[in-house]
């Protein structure tokens, strides 16, 4: 048995609509199943997609829940974490996938010749890429070059592919392709900031 969350922020589509009820059904769960859709899935956010995403961590939960919405969520009207317990044999039809695993087995060889999907920056562009809205000044610093170099001053290097590994180990993520059954959301917990605050 393995135990996953995810937030709902104030009037999204999950606060809306109750998967205790429902269960979790992605928004277009007959599109075929590729890597590049679970890249473009995590990395790009499309929602529009045969995948729903979800995380080992209640904390991740717990942060979109606050940050989703673009209302800060109170007592009188909370955010919402659900907790999903999934078993093993799995229901018919559901697969879960772990992004970082599957995005590793179509990286190229360190040899290649064609661009690798590593970052040409200094250590730090992975906080612009881990928190784009509060640290993007990192992702648009010049890459170094040799002294030697008469290069093309530019922005460091960065692949959908890096994109989607950092976004989710990031957010400890997951994806189930295929219904999540009612029957697997165990609960819904109310989550609002001054709640933490008091624990």
């Amino acid at each position: 048995m393995a135990i996953f969350y995810r937030g709902a922020g104030i009037n999204t589509y999950w606060y809306r609509n109750d998967p205790i009820e429902q269960g979790f059904v992605a928004r277009d769960s007959e599109m075929t199943l590729t890597t590049t859709r679970q890249m473009l899935h995590i990395a790009r956010s499309t929602v529009n997609s045969p995948f729903v995403s979800f995380t080992r961590s209640y904390a991740v939960a717990w942060h979109y829940a606050m940050v989703s919405s673009g209302r800060v969520p109170t007592a009188e009207d909370p955010a919402y974490v659900h907790e999903i317990e999934i078993q093993e044999p799995l229901p018919p039809g559901l697969h879960l996938l772990d992004p970082v695993k599957e995005v590793s087995q179509i990286l190229p060889s360190p040899t290649n010749p064609g661009p690798p999907y590593q970052h040409d920056g200094l250590p730090d562009f992975l906080l612009g890429v881990v928190d784009p809205g509060r640290m993007g000044n990192f992702l648009i610093q010049y890459a170094m070059q040799p002294p030697v170099s008469e290069g093309t001053p530019r922005s460091p290097n960065l692949t959908i592919e890096l994109e989607t590994l950092v976004r989710a180990l990031r957010d400890a993520e997951i994806l189930a392709h295929g219904n999540i059954p009612a029957t697997c959301v165990k609960n819904r917990f109310e989550v609002y900031p001054e709640l933490l605050l008091s624990e």
